[in-house]
């Protein structure tokens, strides 16, 4: 294992020196890797180079650092680098890097004695726990909440979480840790008064680390086996535990040596007795060993028969309960924190998830009300791109008709010239009517057609012819072909006008184009129907005109042309 170690330290070592600035993810994760063999050199190689500015490097090195320092036994009480990684990773990140984050948080703020804040980060640390694949880093947070219980003395808490920290060691194969989890779980038997299973589970714990040569585990067992037969005044056992261990081993701390003062007491040993808490009070450093010592003051003072200075260590003692129960009413708080914030994260769950199904719900509908906006408008563009085309189909054939008329009326006109005649027709008055509509609409026909690419430009020539077909169909313009049509034709239109006074206005108007010998297709431009529709309405007005009495019938039916042009 030291071989092991010193490799690590030398890899670790040549990166640090050739790394310079900052880091690369890849060199990050080499760090990462070496954390448990050489986390002294993972620290050094870490605060050599410069924090990454952003991203998950950033994160990372935050984690590696107050990693590093924890495994080096630098304890931190200041959680501004450590809220970078926390700030990344509750959102994103690997399940044991965010565990981890969360774990080291808490950690921070257990070290400066913020209970809840701690209890919150290992709260939202525990959320990581199904995903992550490493029952080492899990059974470290097990062990540090348990250890949070049983600071404010909630030792059944504290018991359960001890109890899956062990598990956890041992799916790790971390027998040192095991046994260390089995010490703690001990001290809640022992704090909840099983003080059978706390001797039952600190001889084993004994035992192994004589086995393995541990002295650290080894003089931490014998102290809570000094408590134990201490609290249990188990004299017997106690005397056996001094006699089997030299006093180095069992009394380094001043809780040990009140213990051994009060035994000597008991044992007519006064002057090792004064010389053991003379030694315990040189050693107190903490508000628990003043108060353990104020306790043992009392015993060895009551038993030597001082009763005013056993009454003032008394005194000092009640005082201090105060605290303790202060503390001690703590327990269903910081419980029912513990299930605040569980039911706070469970909730932001919720909301998340409801947010997630709402933005689902929305994003769907809104495609497909784009998608039905995209096939509305695409049929309409397409049935307006159909309306255009038959619309300029229509158009210039109304064209080629009034380009045959004015060519016939031009044929005339040199015929006339030649034979000095004056011969009118209605074709030749037709196509003097409409020259002048002719020539736009054949200017615009041919504009149309030179840009079938460019659909804004269609459009507006499109407008345009709309607007020259809508002289032909005006007022003026019908009468002037109703009176041409008239002249030409018999007065064709004067008689279904007296004759069929039951017709609407759009009918005259179908039988005037007609007899005008129109195209059905300049016909349909004229009176905005399709030419099936046409014809249909054409037939229904000549069967009218035959069913009908009207004396002048038979002349009206030989001027309509019967034939399809």
């Amino acid at each position: 294992m030291k071989l092991r170690t010193i490799i690590y330290t030398l890899l670790l070592a040549t990166l640090c020196m050739g790394c310079g600035g900052r880091l690369s993810m890849h060199e990050l994760e080499r760090l990462e890797g070496g954390m448990n063999d050489a986390p002294d050199s993972v620290l050094a190689v870490l605060t050599a180079t410069d924090m990454p500015r952003w991203g998950e490097r950033r994160a990372l090195y935050a984690l590696l650092t107050v990693q590093a320092q924890d495994k080096s036994y630098v304890d931190v009480t200041n959680d501004s680098l450590i809220s970078v990684a926390t700030d990344y990773y509750q959102r994103k990140g690997q399940p044991l890097r965010r565990l981890q984050a969360f774990y080291y948080h808490g950690l921070v703020y257990q070290r400066s004695n913020s209970h809840h804040k701690a209890l919150l980060y290992y709260t939202r640390a525990l959320d990581f726990v199904p995903n992550v694949d490493a029952p080492y880093p899990v059974g470290l947070l097990y062990s540090h909440i348990g250890s949070l219980y049983s600071s404010v003395y909630d030792h059944p808490q504290a018991l359960g979480y001890m109890e899956k920290a062990y598990r956890y060691y041992e799916l790790s194969r971390k027998e040192r840790l095991m046994n260390f989890a089995k010490q703690d779980i001990g001290r809640c038997h022992f704090n909840m008064h099983n003080f059978s299973l706390a001797d039952s589970l600190y001889n084993e714990v004994l035992t192994w680390s004589e086995a393995n040569n541990d002295s650290y585990i080894m003089y931490r067992t014998l102290n809570s086996l000094l408590r134990l037969y201490d609290a249990t005044e188990n004299t017997e056992a106690l005397e056996t535990l001094l006699d089997n261990y030299p006093l180095e081993a069992v009394a380094r701390n001043a809780t040990a040596y009140g213990i051994i003062a009060l035994h000597n007491v008991k044992k007519n040993d006064k002057a090792a007795a004064e010389n053991a808490m003379a030694r315990a009070w040189k050693l107190a450093r903490t508000a628990q060993d003043t108060t353990m010592l104020w306790q043992k003051s009392y015993q060895v003072y009551k038993v030597l028969g001082y009763a005013d200075k056993a009454l003032d260590y008394y005194e000092s003692l009640y005082a201090y309960q105060d605290s303790v129960v202060r503390i001690t009413l703590r327990q269903p708080l910081i419980a029912s924190l513990h299930d605040f914030y569980h039911s706070e994260l469970d909730l932001a769950k919720a909301r998340n998830l409801n947010y997630r199904y709402l933005m689902a719900v929305a994003a769907l509908i809104i495609f497909i009300v784009a998608i039905a906006l995209w096939a509305l408008y695409r049929e309409r563009f397409r049935r307006k791109d159909e309306l255009i085309r038959q619309y300029m189909d229509a158009a210039n054939q109304l064209n080629r008709t009034l380009y045959s008329k004015d060519e016939e009326l031009c044929r005339v006109t040199d015929a006339l010239q030649r034979q000095t005649a004056d011969t009118d027709s209605m074709q030749q008055r037709i196509a003097s009517l409409f020259r002048e509509q002719y020539r736009v609409l054949d200017e615009l026909c041919v504009a149309y057609y030179e840009n079938t690419f460019d659909k804004k430009k269609q459009e507006n020539i499109f407008g345009k012819v709309s607007d020259t077909i809508r002289t032909f169909a005006s007022e003026e313009g019908y009468a002037k072909l109703e009176s041409v049509v008239n002249d030409c034709r018999g007065e064709v239109m004067a008689l279904l006008r007296r004759e069929f006074p039951a017709f609407k206005e759009s009918d005259f108007r179908l039988l005037c184009y007609f007899c005008a010998e129109l195209s059905v297709q300049s016909i349909s431009l004229l009176t905005d129907n399709t030419p099936e529709k046409l014809w249909v309405y054409k037939g229904r007005l000549i069967k009218r005109i035959k069913s009908s009495d009207a004396p002048s019938k038979d002349i009206i039916l030989a001027q309509i042309p019967q034939r399809k042009r």
